[in-house]
């Protein structure tokens, strides 16, 4: 198995490219000039807030 990866990429709707972030210091390190994402780098997920149910 490979090493859990330290960068994430993100689509910037403003500049309509994918940028590189590194997950531990939270900075740029890259963005994509040519279309598409960046492949073998995980996309950017948000975490889902679970429901609370009410009983």
């Amino acid at each position: 198995m490979g090493k859990k990866s330290e960068v994430i990429q993100v689509y910037n709707p403003k500049t309509k490219r994918w940028v590189k972030i590194d997950k531990k210091t939270g900075k740029i390190v890259a963005h994509k000039k040519s279309p598409g994402p960046y492949k073998n780098i995980p996309k950017y997920q948000p975490k889902k807030k679970k429901k609370s149910r009410k009983g």
